[in-house]
């Protein structure tokens, strides 16, 4: 009579005018029905129990049956697989046939080919393949352990979308978000939170981003940075790779490098860590280190090279200014060569240092452990330096210039072909008496403290002197030795104005 029943049962089921959406008994050792004064029929079912709908096949010890409603509730070793490819096991579910939708509770795993995710318990859409889960849970994938306060995860797409307190930790790295789309089979997260993601020494903070693990690609916005020992970079937005420690930054982009000695700041920033490769453009703002006492210099572009021994060549171009403390300059291009600590500076450089200015075709600096140590200007040269009653200028011009400093400051002058001299005779009580003019092949000044304290012509000297208050203005100046010392170039001018 039993097995009566369940054959009527199975063939009421199969036949039933929505046969494709009604829930199908496959196997029970014992099967009890009963009929409803509404006409519903309850199936108790025991032992080895087996249902289907559609591609879905559940297994459980005992099932409830309620038809025509198709609902069931399933107690003990419950199991779903979902078309071959996701299992879901707990010990209670609730199916709801004609939504295809059920809660599972109790020890609660989801797997797929994957991942293996466990919960207390799970909300399940079979039509939209999602799991809904308001627990804290963890999802694992290989050596990642991936919890969460809640979470959805669509098996047909493999989606995760976690939230609450998220944590990601991995072999190789580790993240912390509160909000998070995570996809298993690309390795892929993608931020919509605050987040930090750490990955061997390094450490990245953002506030939205992709990061591609497989290939340890980042793509973040919203202002993100990326520190390292001796290395931070900050943006609006970065597109960086931590394997190669290349990428580009976007909007209000920082790069310090400590290794690297040099501190970036630029709009756009195109930079490779080892060999230094670097693309800056308008405007950048360069200098040494992050401390005050270094070199700042600003531009239009900004390139970096590094040769095959690793020393490497900064060029900055157009509208480029520089500033230390001890000496400043303008210059359409500025580039400094690493390996014999040479700065060149072109076409038609002006440059200041202390109480004197100095103008030519082209420059060169040399520097010693980032201090200048020698200065070399070509063609067309000229000083003008402030004499000691801070109204008048001394002034040369020549061919050449050879240039030492100490201790930043200039030590003394050589100036080389067509040499031409004035000096100011200047009282004891700092009026000017009268003006000293020289022409010869070379001249040499000595410094005390910026001031020209001693001047020497050699070879050819043709030298005159006239009483201030007699002498002519071609006594009194020199061709293009106009004093422009209001252009100097200020600290702030090579600094970033903030927002």
């Amino acid at each position: 009579m039993r097995a009566f029943l369940f054959g009527w049962a199975l063939l009421f089921v199969c036949t039933s005018v929505k046969a494709q959406t009604k829930i199908r008994i496959l196997s029970s050792d014992i099967t009890d029905i009963v009929k409803q004064n509404d006409g519903s029929r309850i199936y108790y079912l025991r032992g080895n129990v087996g249902l289907q709908q559609d591609v879905a096949v559940m297994t459980c010890d005992s099932a409830i049956l309620i038809q025509p409603q198709n609902e069931f509730q399933a107690f003990k070793n419950v199991k779903i697989i979902q078309a071959d490819t996701t299992i879901i096991t707990g010990n209670q579910l609730d199916y709801n046939g004609e939504s295809r939708t059920f809660t599972i509770s109790k020890d609660v795993e989801l797997r797929t080919p994957s991942s293996l995710l466990k919960t207390k318990q799970l909300f399940y859409d079979r039509k939209s393949a999602t799991a809904y889960y308001t627990t804290r849970s963890t999802l694992t994938r290989k050596s990642l352990e991936l919890t969460s306060d809640r979470g959805s995860y669509n098996t047909d797409y493999e989606m995760v979308w976690l939230r609450g307190k998220v944590e990601a930790i991995d072999s190789a790295y580790t993240l912390f978000t509160d909000t998070l789309l995570y996809y298993p089979n690309l390795d892929r997260y993608e931020f919509a939170g605050p987040s930090t993601l750490l990955r061997d020494s390094t450490r990245i903070l953002c506030s939205v981003g992709v990061y591609e693990a497989e290939t340890t690609q980042l793509n973040l916005g919203k202002g993100a940075d990326i520190s390292s020992p001796g290395s931070y970079i900050s943006s609006d937005s970065i597109s960086y790779n931590l394997k190669t420690d290349a990428g580009q930054l976007f909007g209000n982009a920082l790069v310090a490098d400590t290794s690297q000695g040099l501190v970036l700041e630029s709009e756009f920033i195109d930079y490779l860590k080892e060999p230094n490769f670097v693309d800056a453009y308008y405007p950048v703002y360069y200098r040494q280190r992050m401390d005050e006492d270094t070199l700042y210099a600003k531009g239009d572009t900004l390139h970096i090279r590094t040769d095959t021994s690793g020393y490497r060549t900064v060029h900055l171009r157009y509208k480029t200014v520089f500033y230390s403390k001890d000496f400043q300059g303008k210059s359409n291009f500025f580039s400094y060569e690493e390996a014999s600590e040479r700065l060149t500076l072109y076409p038609t450089p002006k440059m200041w240092s202390s109480q004197s200015q100095f103008t030519c075709d082209s420059a060169i600096l040399t520097l010693t452990e980032e201090n200048l140590d020698s200065l070399f200007l070509i063609q067309n040269t000229t000083i003008t330096s402030l004499t000691e009653d801070s109204v008048h200028y001394d002034q040369a011009t020549g061919k050449e210039l050879e240039g030492q400093f100490k201790d930043n400051n200039i030590h003394s002058l050589l100036l080389k072909g067509n040499a031409q001299n004035i000096t100011h005779s200047i009282s004891e009580n700092g009026v000017v008496e009268g003006v000293n003019k020289s022409a010869c092949a070379f001249i040499s000044i000595s410094f005390e403290e910026g001031e020209a304290k001693r001047v020497n012509a050699s070879k050819g000297v043709e030298a005159s002197y006239a009483p201030w208050d007699v002498a002519t203005e071609d006594m009194k100046s020199l061709p293009g030795c106009t004093p422009l010392f209001e252009q100097r170039t200020s600290k702030e001018q090579t600094r970033p104005i903030l927002q």
